[in-house]
């Protein structure tokens, strides 16, 4: 367990970010889970929080059944400790009990825990050790300084503004080195004059601030005071109302702002759409709101929204989270309750719906994240006769008022994941209602009283599978603005000849929409696409978002599946020039030319994607005469299945924001780059015309023939194409014999991850000739993740030529952090002489996983010294590896230690052999030569050692002898599983030679002090734990002792 602690606002949460990040990109983890607690330490609201995350639903009700239901579905991703779990726990304010998330304590092999919190206390509660709690601070006077003026602009030099620079630091010095504080007063400087600094350090200095925190508010305070439109105030206000953490979508902003009234000279939902966008724009810009992960959302810091919530003259409103001890009667203990405006409730685990429910100013009610064993009382709407907003997110059943007399202003109601199974013909009675939201909600039928909503703008009906909508609806909806209509699972919506009589009528008057044609079903033939400025639809297929992040996002999406001629006469062509994302699936296309009509350097595309095209021979057509072509926005281009595909165009073509390439199943080629130095022998996808500036992610996938990426050696303009290169995947490319060009450095080195994975003819990764050094010279590859699976003939991730002086280091793969090997039968080594000086210092996690047919292979000495900082080591399945695994004395480890400190593995934490059959020992070296009593504990070998996981190494008679059993004094969990020849864990057999005085050392030492678990599993030889009866383990060690039944002396 490791913890960052801090108080609000120093960064605890970015850092957090940051080392998500790191450890996702590098795959240190198999998997990794985030949730974010904040005030509540409800446990069905953090179960909820993991299993979503997860992608586990949680059907059962009491707390112990659920937490149960998390420990199996972690036992099953862990895959008893094969797999690594990174668990990060971000804001906690009160002790959690981690049985309540299906988390025991101490963790299960391979899980670790990452915390952020204000209270060092709570971390200690939770079991992290005080070494292991990390303080973030407010920064120093020159780290301020950096970051303020970083944002502002350059730092000014001697030629500028002494005055500003007197006064930014002035700024600088009142913000207590508090770095939201010092961004966010930086953000609204940019590009401002000098009396606007005057200004904001003038209000500064007007209070006394001596506290961070009110620092903090002052600065909040001055930000919103500065906001220029009184529609970004009330945008930040109505997002301070939802939860901490919250991804804020972007859309439930408009059309809460819209229900509200918010925009000033607003009169459509397109022009209100804009006016959120622009808001939250402004608001980022201010650094009020934050950018998500997620598409389409903003989030707020929960500094913030303390802020946002605590501003109670502007408005009125309450975010409120129920816990276990909350009382049911009452929400707000306040006796100006009866003026709050607006309330939000997340009620996870509430049974009854507070009774004194009286809130007569009320104008926006937001309910989420509740079941259905929830009770609404039946009077609720009552007294709430301003209800203009209500919203009902993931509630199982909604308490909807049959008579909405009490709710005449209404004008918004949002209902997502809600199980709406009765009729909802009262919804017809709302006259005032202008957009209506029922995602998700399993209504199957749309009766035809939704027609008498007059004034309706907006309808969602997004993922209402197999609805059926009756006739009269559509024609009575005469100021419909937007419609949404996408299904799942190609359950679709059963039109009627009248619904689509209907439909084409209001499609001309339609500025928004989303919706499927299928060729089986009745659909409106006539639609009118003339005045669409938003839309998602398809023709033959079915739209799927197939990224979670994209959940909350629009692009003008077309997805077609069909014939050229039925295409066209769709008129669906009329939208091309707004559509943003085009998915084509084209039995008869030739090229694009065929189905798009319109100039391609006046298409507003960012995303294309090609598949199953059969005939389809270039991209671009072959005779196109119009000089350049340019695709000014697309950023991602995905050709998928084209057998008779030739090249991607015979012109020039530019493509100056392509970000991403995705390559699949395109047989014809046998390079995707030219080779000028062989065109005639090469089909390349792309010629010398091609141009790509930004290329960052590469995808290839499924090319039988392709024999090569790149030529041995590549002109200067291929270089430009692809220096920006980060991200390169090749998978099942059979044929393919040279992935990088001789001497990559200086083309690939912006390279961070390389993926490959059944490409059975390459024997090497990268060429290296040293022959020709100085083209590598000055050059540093960014190169941090290398991933090679099931490639037959692989024998080394580096061959180097040329080197013949291990003195000369080489560090042009410095930075490299992992290194995963799996099913490689003919791999050999990691470089190639093994007795070059080559830099791995950053090397963490090596993982080899080898099949049983093997030959020659065995864990490569030599990198004990050369991969200092290595983490984690795993190899499986090798049946060659024999004798000591750990050969510390051996030659070529004595003679790098001249080299280099003999100081061995000193940052590994976790060791993993399976299956190695005929090793005999995991350690062994001579310890009256190596002087162990001459080495401090914080300088020994392997001394952050905390895991090992010994299975099926049927030669190995004892794990550790007493000596180095002695030094592995972090050791937290040791598993040994069916080695059928091991007879005791620590043994003395093999310590003939060591001096008397080593043995004396020993003689009365505990071991392990801190072992809390030893699982002995399978072990039919075992007979003792220690030979000599010492005491090992930590007090918990008894509790935690796994071993099948058979006698053990300890």
């Amino acid at each position: 367990m490791i913890a960052l602690c801090g108080m609000g606002g120093v960064g605890k949460t970015t850092m957090m970010e940051q080392l998500k990040k790191t450890v996702e990109d590098s795959k240190m983890f198999d998997w990794v889970i985030k949730v974010v607690l904040g005030e509540s330490s409800d446990p069905f609201v953090l179960q909820q929080a993991v299993a979503e995350y997860i992608h586990e639903d949680l059907s059962e009700k009491t707390k112990d059944a659920r937490a149960e239901l998390l420990r199996k579905k972690f036992e099953g991703m862990s895959q008893n400790g094969q797999k690594k779990i990174l668990v990060i726990m971000d804001d906690i304010w009160k002790e959690v009990d981690l049985k309540d998330v299906g988390l025991t304590s101490p963790l299960p092999n391979g899980f670790k825990l990452l915390f952020t919190s204000r209270f060092e206390h709570v971390c200690t509660q939770m079991g992290v050790r005080p070494s292991s709690i990390f303080r973030v601070g407010v920064l120093n006077d020159e780290e301020a300084k950096t970051l303020f003026f970083a944002i502002v602009r350059p730092a000014p030099s001697d030629g500028d503004d002494e005055e500003l620079q007197k006064i930014g630091d002035d700024i600088v010095n009142k913000c207590g080195g508090l770095p939201i504080a010092l961004k966010t007063i930086a953000k609204s400087l940019i590009g401002n004059i000098k009396e606007a600094w005057k200004e904001t350090l003038s209000n500064l200095q007007h209070d006394d601030l001596q506290d961070l925190n009110d620092i903090v508010h002052k600065v909040f305070e001055m930000s919103y005071n500065n906001l220029q439109k009184d529609d970004d105030k009330s945008i930040f206000l109505l997002s301070g109302l939802f939860p901490d953490d919250f991804d804020i979508p972007i859309e439930d902003l408009m059309r809460y702002g819209w229900g509200l009234k918010l925009f000033s000279k607003v009169h459509t939902l397109r022009e209100a759409r804009r006016r959120t966008i622009i808001c939250v724009n402004n608001l980022i810009r201010a650094n009020l709101l934050t950018e998500s992960d997620r598409m389409g959302c903003v989030k707020m810091h929960d500094l913030v929204r303390l802020f946002a919530l605590s501003n109670f003259s502007k408005v009125k409103q309450a975010s409120i989270v129920y816990h276990d001890n909350m009382s049911g009667h009452q929400l707000i203990n306040n006796d100006a309750k009866e003026s709050y405006e607006r309330i939000l409730l997340k009620c996870m685990g509430m049974t009854k719906f507070p009774v004194c429910f009286n809130y007569p100013n009320l104008s926006l009610l937001i309910v989420m994240d509740g079941n259905n064993l929830l009770k609404f009382p039946q009077h609720i709407y009552e007294k709430t006769e301003k209800l203009e907003v209500v919203c009902y997110d993931n509630i199982g059943i909604p308490l909807l008022p049959v008579v909405f007399e009490h709710s005449t202003k209404l004008r918004t109601l949002c209902l997502r994941s809600c199980s709406l199974t009765d009729d909802i013909s009262f919804l017809g009675s709302l006259s005032n209602l202008e957009a209506l939201s029922l995602v998700d909600c399993g209504i199957r039928r749309l009766p035809w009283m939704i027609g008498k909503l007059k004034k309706l703008k907006l309808l969602d009906l997004t993922g209402c599978v197999d609805l059926r909508i009756d006739d009269g609806v559509f024609q009575n909806l005469g100021s419909l603005e937007e419609l949404y209509m996408r299904s799942y699972e190609n359950r679709h919506i059963m039109f009627t000849d009248a619904n689509c009589d209907e439909l084409e009528i209001l499609s001309r008057k339609l500025f928004a929409l989303e919706l499927e044609f299928f060729k089986s079903n009745t659909q409106p033939k006539n639609l009118s696409f003339e005045k669409l400025e938003r839309f998602r639809i398809s023709i033959g297929c079915q739209l799927v978002i197939w990224k979670d992040d994209e959940k909350y996002s629009f692009r003008n999406t077309i997805k077609l599946v069909g014939e050229c001629n039925e295409l066209i006469e769709s008129k669906i062509s009329d939208l091309f020039e707004k559509t943003e994302e085009l998915h084509l699936q084209v039995n008869d296309m030739n090229h694009l030319e065929n189905v798009v009509d319109i100039p391609l350097h006046s298409c507003q595309l960012e995303r294309l994607k090609i598949s199953n095209c059969p005939v389809m021979r270039t991209l671009v057509d072959e005779d196109y005469t119009v000089g350049v072509i340019r695709f000014p926005k697309l950023n991602y281009l995905s050709l998928d299945d084209l057998p008779s595909m030739v090249s991607l165009c015979g012109t020039v073509i530019e493509l100056p924001e392509m970000v991403e390439l995705d390559l699949h199943a395109l047989p014809s080629f046998t390079s995707i780059y030219p080779d000028n130095g062989n065109p005639c022998a090469i089909q390349s996808l792309l010629n010398k015309k091609v141009v790509i500036p930004k290329l960052e992610k590469l995808h290839i996938n499924d090319m039988p023939n392709l024999k090569q990426i790149w030529p041995c050696e590549i002109s200067t303009d291929e270089k430009n194409n692809v220096s920006g290169l980060r991200l390169l995947k090749v998978f099942t490319c059979g044929s393919l014999i040279n992935i990088f060009p001789n001497n990559p450095l200086p083309t690939l080195n912006n390279l961070e991850k390389l993926e490959v994975a059944e490409c059975d003819s390459v024997e090497v990764i990268f060429n290296i000739d040293f022959e020709n050094v100085s083209e590598m010279e000055g050059y540093v590859s960014r190169l941090r993740s290398i991933r090679v699976e099931k490639s037959g003939k692989l024998k080394e991730l580096w061959r180097m030529r040329g080197v013949y002086n291990s003195n000369i280091l080489i560090n042009g793969f410095q930075a490299i952090q992992s290194i995963y090997i799996f099913g490689c039968k003919s791999f050999e080594t990691v470089f190639t002489p093994v007795t070059a000086n080559f830099d791995l210092s950053a090397l963490t996690s090596y993982n080899a996983q080898m099949n049983n047919d093997m030959s020659g292979v065995r864990y490569p000495t030599y990198l004990l010294h050369t991969c200092h900082h290595v983490q984690h080591l795993e190899f499986w399945l090798d049946r060659s590896v024999s004798g000591v695994f750990f050969d510390v004395d051996s030659q070529s480890s004595r003679q790098l230690a001249t080299i280099q400190p003999p100081l061995l593995l000193p940052y590994l934490q976790t060791i993993r052999l399976e299956h190695l059959y005929q090793m005999s020992h995991v350690w062994k070296c001579n310890w009256n030569t190596f002087l162990i009593r001459h080495h401090p504990p914080l300088q020994f070998p392997f001394q952050n050692l905390t895991h090992i996981y010994l299975s099926c190494c049927h030669n190995i008679k004892y794990l550790l002898s007493p000596l180095m059993a002695k030094y592995l004094s972090n050791l937290k969990s040791v598993t040994l599983a069916y080695c059928n020849s091991l007879e005791e864990v620590i043994s003395r057999r093999d310590d003939e030679i060591t001096t008397s005085t080593c043995a004396s050392s020993y003689q009365d030492t505990t071991f392990f002090p801190h072992l809390d678990t030893l699982t002995l599993e399978g072990l039919q030889c075992l007979k003792s734990v220690d030979d000599g009866g010492r005491t090992c383990g930590s007090d918990k060690l008894s509790s935690n002792m796994i071993h099948d039944e058979f006698q053990v002396r300890y």
